[in-house]
């Protein structure tokens, strides 16, 4: 091979290398400048992160006092239910800006409250509430009416943290009826506003029913009418005495033992006739009969009799 071919060849050979040989050098040049004149490294400069604190939600306490009282509402019958609560809440880390009842379960606080710890009396429409019955009894099976509605309270903080209590469940028992005998109690006020504020101004019709008296033990005696007002009365206001020829005094009730109140509703209604019925033989015709009707425990309606 000729010199001239050799050195065309070393060359088509050496010149690719040429590069390493540079890249070496001033990969040790910048190795070298990466230390101070004392050959000291000098510090990196980097990026620091620093990790963000999580926030606290509000801590709450809450409970119940006693049990839900009726509230009567402009016509003075109960419409609603109320109970006292207590709350107490704090945030660790921030401050509370919206906290209170939710006593609807709609999402939007009821009654709102910016004190750290307290009582305050809550509301409950009655025609909002869950309506339940239930019976009970072996022998004498009685049917329980209830309302429910359970409560919650909540608090956010100011970060947008929420807290909220457990669902609190309130249930009043309303009425109880004895299904043997139909009769209802009711712990509600039904009784509307009253019609007079002297309980002597209401008025009422006595009359001798129709059946002949006789020595038998379920005769039917006495008829008596309301004659003026509005509003129904409430049958707790109201007591009816009695007097015949074979006891004396007695008081008839919607459950009396020898007295007995028949074809009632819940409330005496204005022009609402109710009858009197012995169960025992308190009256046979021999002599006159009395009959005293009173209201809230005053005599406002005395009437004798000539019961045959």
């Amino acid at each position: 091979m000729r010199n001239d071919q050799i050195f065309v060849l070393l060359l088509v050979v050496l010149l690719p290398m040429s590069g390493c040989f540079d890249g070496g050098t001033a990969g040790v040049g910048e190795a070298e400048g990466a230390q101070d004149n004392g050959g000291e490294n000098t510090p990196s400069t980097g990026t620091s992160t620093t990790v963000a604190t999580p926030n606290l939600p509000p801590v709450i306490s809450v409970e119940t006092m006693g049990s839900l009282a009726n509230v009567e509402g402009s016509d003075c019958t109960t419409t609603a239910f109320e109970i006292e609560v207590r709350h107490a809440m704090t945030d660790w880390d921030g401050s509370i800006i919206s906290a209170g009842w939710d006593v609807n379960l709609d999402g939007v606080i009821d009654y709102p409250t910016n004190v750290s710890e307290g009582y305050m009396t809550v509301q409950i429409p009655m025609n909002t509430m869950v309506s339940r019955t239930a019976n009970q009894g072996s022998t004498t099976y009685y049917e329980y009416e209830y309302r429910e509605q359970s409560i919650v309270f909540g608090a956010q903080d100011d970060d947008g943290a929420w807290t909220s209590s457990e669902f609190i469940k309130l249930s009043k028992t309303i009425s109880y009826t004895n299904t043997n005998t139909g009769v209802e109690t009711s712990y509600l006020d039904l009784e509307p506003c009253h019609d007079f504020s002297d309980v002597t101004d209401y008025n009422f019709s006595i009359t001798d029913h129709s059946d002949i008296a006789s020595t038998g033990n379920a005769d039917y005696l006495v008829e008596i009418t309301r004659t003026n007002g509005q509003a129904g009365l409430d049958w707790s206001r109201v007591r009816i005495v009695f007097d015949g020829d074979n006891e004396g005094d007695e008081v008839c009730s919607v459950t009396g033992y020898r007295c007995k109140i028949v074809e009632t509703t819940p409330l005496w209604e204005a022009g609402a006739t109710i009858t009197l019925q012995e169960a025992h033989n308190l009256h046979s015709g021999q002599r006159d009969a009395q009959v005293e009707v009173f209201i809230d425990n005053i005599l406002v309606e005395s009437l004798t009799l000539d019961l045959q």
